[in-house]
């Protein structure tokens, strides 16, 4: 049996035009999940070049507490408050 190949090339942007809102948000969920795309604070942030691995690892732990808040304790959740509240 005979074996086709076809390579078609796109750009990007025509790409994301003819998505649907739901496919675009499939997009950058999978963007995220490839390391492509940081997500902070419910923002889409792009991963910048150059950033130090104390700044990755900074992002990472603050994205973990974000997502994790239901875990932590009323002690824990009130010490990052005070925290929070002296850096404003």
């Amino acid at each position: 049996m005979p074996d086709f190949s076809t390579d078609i090339e796109i750009e990007p942007w025509e790409y994301i035009s003819e998505c649907n809102r739901r496919e675009i948000d499939e997009l950058i969920e999978s963007l995220i999940e490839n390391g492509h795309l940081s997500e902070f604070n419910g923002k889409v942030t792009s991963k910048k070049e150059g950033v130090s691995v104390m700044d990755l690892e900074w992002d990472e732990s603050l994205i973990k507490i974000r997502n994790s808040r239901h875990l932590l304790s009323n002690e824990d959740e009130h010490l990052i408050i005070e925290i929070s509240k002296k850096l404003v």
